[in-house]
């Protein structure tokens, strides 16, 4: 916990910027300090839970994330428990009613590693998979397990944002495959490699988890692998159509892997 002057030190700086998550120093020590946000309202999730019963999907289910203090909460127990457990996390430094201070882990997230040295995107990509069969094998789950939410540092991967928590409203195993799935879908579409190489290589990985969460994946990539028909070309279809387009076109040739090994 800080002194009433640190947190003093603190609350002045973040005075001086209207950002949510801020960078500051404290006593020379850089710390990321997350303020409350407003309460969320989300009018879609009845229609994403409508949608997970008809496809038989529990990783669609809308999870939760309230905003505000409860947000908070729920981050910080989580970070705790994940800590606990064994998983590589920020550690929670000091809460206070209107924002909680971590430990710094550095900038380099995996997003940003794949697109800044593409000459070691696989190495780094690898790093990313590797750190949710660790995270799975201590029996966790990510939030959102999106590549700008794991962080490289000191030779290993931390995870970062636990403002909802999936196990809450899916089973384990189906949150865990839903860490897979965000992760391929935050990544295949950077990563500058044959389509085939990525399947395999994500397929050698996913077949170390737990049967079951190999179980939701090729049930979800046997669901989804269509969507593989959409546009390949950024412009002027944007991000989001291509970086599930590239997914989706992977996990097409991971169930047919999977079909062959199951042979």
């Amino acid at each position: 916990m800080f002194t009433p002057e640190q947190v003093q030190t603190i609350t002045t700086q973040l005075a001086r910027k209207q950002d949510r998550t801020q960078l500051v120093e404290l006593d020379g020590t850089p710390l990321i300090v997350k303020r409350l946000e407003a309460p969320l309202k989300h009018w879609g999730y009845p229609v994403l839970n409508t949608l997970a019963r008809l496809l038989g999907q529990p990783m669609l289910r809308a999870v939760p994330a309230p905003g505000g203090s409860e947000a908070q909460a729920i981050e910080v127990a989580r970070l705790r428990a994940l800590a606990a457990a064994g998983v590589s996390v920020p550690e929670v430094l000091h809460v206070t009613p209107e924002w909680f201070a971590l430990s710094f882990l550095g900038a380099n997230s995996v997003d940003q590693l794949l697109r800044q040295q593409p000459q070691k995107a696989e190495e780094y990509w690898k790093n990313g998979l590797q750190a949710i069969l660790e995270l799975h094998r201590l029996g966790q789950t990510a939030s959102q397990c999106f590549a700008r939410n794991m962080i490289a540092h000191e030779g290993k991967i931390s995870f970062i944002d636990f403002e909802d928590d999936p196990s809450k409203v899916m089973p384990l195993a189906a949150a865990q495959a839903r860490d897979w799935l965000l992760y391929l879908h935050s990544t295949a579409y950077i990563l500058h490699m044959d389509r085939q190489a990525i399947a395999q290589i994500y397929l050698d990985y996913l077949l170390q988890d737990d049967v079951a969460v190999q179980r939701e994946v090729k049930r979800a990539a046997s669901a989804f692998s269509w969507l593989r028909i959409l546009p390949k070309e950024r412009k002027p279809w944007g991000r989001d159509v291509v970086s599930v387009q590239a997914a989706a076109q992977v996990l097409h040739i991971v169930v047919k892997l999977m079909r062959q090994q199951s042979r």
